[in-house]
């Protein structure tokens, strides 16, 4: 059973499709425990590879404007199951990534966080980096990817949770990130 951890709809059941494997309970505490303090004024936040949506509900449950992009359908339905559940808001966006991350670009889009969390058998290194390329994340917004623990990416902070991890990289300036892949 995955809830929300926090916020407005704190403790809601939410419903997980087949093809989705939710971030575990102890990252996404430890993840909002700190995204809580760093943007106390919150923000936009991208959830990539949406599936229950557990993180994305999550960031509007505690107060981000949330986009939440998935393109499997089965987990689309979910997501608006989800979401009417939660009686929280957020845009679904029924697209795969690689076509969503161009279409955002194109249309000026910014968020304060983009979070991923492909399937595991993805290149998560390209998926990552194609994330970074985007240019979606505005100055003083992280990019984050969750991946499995042994996965070592050479820039950003990296923080273990088990068999997961996350790699958060900090958008320093208009024209840079805190490392390259």
């Amino acid at each position: 059973m995955v809830r929300i951890l926090g916020g407005k709809a704190k403790g809601v059941a939410l419903k997980v499709p087949a093809s989705a494997r939710p971030s575990p309970v102890r990252l996404r505490k430890a993840l909002f425990d700190y995204l809580r303090l760093r943007y106390p004024k919150r923000g936009r936040f991208l959830d990539l590879y949406a599936g229950s949506g557990a993180v994305g509900l999550e960031a509007a449950s505690e107060g981000f404007e949330v986009t939440l992009v998935e393109k499997d359908q089965k987990a689309v339905a979910l997501l608006k199951e989800n979401l009417h559940r939660t009686r929280l808001q957020a845009r679904i966006e029924p697209l795969p990534v690689e076509v969503f991350l161009p279409r955002a670009k194109a249309r000026g889009e910014r968020y304060t966080i983009a979070f991923m969390a492909p399937p595991y058998p993805m290149d998560l290194v390209e998926a990552f980096r194609a994330l970074l390329e985007s240019g979606l994340v505005e100055e003083g917004g992280l990019y984050i990817l969750q991946h499995p623990s042994r996965l070592l990416l050479p820039l950003g902070e990296r923080r273990v949770y088990g068999e997961n991890a996350l790699t958060l990289v900090e958008v320093r300036d208009a024209c840079g990130l805190s490392g390259k892949l």
